[in-house]
């Protein structure tokens, strides 16, 4: 004799569902941190892909009521490897930001007479972007110290860079 199974339809989904929910895994992890006492808005939020994709660090840059501009890096620290620098400018004019690799410390690179660093030692940058905008590029960061910097004339002079650190 022969039986006849019959699922309910919707019965045959949820298992579905519930397997694919199952097999699938999220291996990256996102944390907010809030401004603490770096002046400049809001959140910032950091992921790290375990996964084997690129570090995302997020840079935060504008200006201060003072007359001061900043830049802000979250994480400080990363591992070396594919890092996607994602620059947020949330400034009122044009900022870009340039990763420089070197041991000089963030607040002692030398100005030039057009009021700009060298960029000789730049691995890369997330070029001009206009106030309210967000750039990203992603750089193989190999170990070392880097100074993360808005090379617009006399904005590096009014404040605007932040120590980087590979591990």
């Amino acid at each position: 004799m022969k039986r006849s199974y019959k699922l309910p339809p919707l019965v045959v989904a949820g298992l579905v569902a519930l397997a694919l929910a199952g097999c699938s895994s999220s291996k990256s992890s996102t944390s907010t941190s809030g401004g603490g006492a770096q002046s400049g808005g809001g959140g910032v939020t950091v992921t790290t892909a375990a996964s084997g994709g690129p570090t995302v660090v997020n840079v935060v840059g504008g200006e201060k009521s003072d007359a001061k501009y900043y830049l802000t890096v979250t994480p400080a620290s990363v591992k070396a490897g594919p890092t996607t620098i994602t620059f947020t400018n949330q400034g009122t004019m044009e900022h870009e930001v340039i990763v420089l690799k070197t041991d000089t410390p963030a607040a002692q690179l030398k100005v030039g007479a057009n009021h700009e660093v060298s960029e000789d030692a730049s691995v890369g940058e997330d070029s001009e972007t206009k106030p309210g905008k967000t750039k990203s590029t992603t750089i193989d960061l190999k170990p070392g110290n880097y100074v993360l910097v808005c090379n617009i004339e006399r904005h590096y002079e009014k404040g605007m860079y932040t120590a980087f650190t590979v591990t």
